[in-house]
């Protein structure tokens, strides 16, 4: 285990260095998780005359900026890198190296997290503290539920993309399925909308679907609009999804790799 985290901090470093060459590169992906700001700006004018539900002015900025940190230090490409490393070959190199690839993987997007969470952290906090009308119940139990829910996302996004992308090894537009998740997420993450808005059969379905633990699980908590054995429960519906997706990888990566035959291969 500890040449194992010794491995992640040198990939990890490696992967820090690399995303600082490409600093424009970078900039473009973190402008490409900016799509909770575009929505509050549109609640925000729906809320002028009063509150849209059970969410005020302040709820909507409360919510979005939560939800644009959120989707900062989540945010996953996996499906695209494996995509072009399984047809053009190139999954060949990683898997002569003594990890498997999925570490790789993890590894840079690490360096990219630890990159935003320098760059975004302090402007969440100044805001928060700054705008008074920003709705935020940051209590020292809701931060660390807060921190969890966090890290749980992380991970089933990861696994989730990682998953898709291994459609790669049987199908050739395989990123359409991740088009289709995208989607998906949006809706049921609580992207266009604070899931409490939706219609009440869709608010049933997104409380059992993965999507909400991506996005607005770690929000509702922040926000303290969840009591503790909510988030608990939560909590553990959480954790199912990230066995189900860890097994799901497992499958499709012991299966896949019989089948890896791109060109070059």
């Amino acid at each position: 285990m500890r040449k194992l985290f010794v491995k992640y901090l040198v990939l990890t470093r490696r992967g820090i260095t690399v995303q600082l060459e490409y600093r424009m590169a970078m900039a473009i992906w973190i402008l490409s998780a900016s799509f909770p700001l575009v929505m509050m700006a549109v609640w925000l004018s729906l809320a002028q005359n009063g509150p849209v539900g059970d969410f005020s002015a302040g709820d909507f900025v409360g919510y979005y900026l939560l939800s644009f940190y959120v989707r900062q230090m989540t945010a996953v490409w996996v499906a695209w890198e494996l995509d072009y490393d399984i047809r053009h070959g190139d999954l060949n190199t990683k898997l002569l190296h003594p990890l498997q690839p999925i570490h790789e993987y993890i590894s840079f997007n690490l360096a990219d997290k630890a990159i935003r969470g320098i760059l975004f952290t302090p402007v969440v906090i100044a805001l928060a503290l700054l705008l008074p009308q920003i709705q935020i119940a940051p209590t020292p139990s809701n931060l660390v539920f807060f921190v969890l829910a966090l890290t749980g996302a992380w991970i089933l996004r990861y696994l989730a993309q990682f998953s898709l992308g291994m459609f790669t090894f049987w199908f050739s537009q395989a990123l359409v399925l991740t088009d289709v998740f995208w989607m998906l997420y949006l809706l049921f993450g609580g992207s266009v909308a604070p899931l409490e808005l939706l219609p009440e059969p869709l608010q049933t379905i997104a409380f059992y679907l993965p999507f909400r633990f991506m996005l607005s699980f770690p929000v509702e908590i922040l926000m303290g609009r969840l009591t503790t054995p909510e988030i608990l429960n939560g909590m553990v519906i959480s954790a199912l999804w990230c066995l189900g997706l860890f097994g799901a990888y497992r499958l499709l990566w012991a299966r896949g790799i019989r089948h890896f035959g791109a060109f070059g291969a």
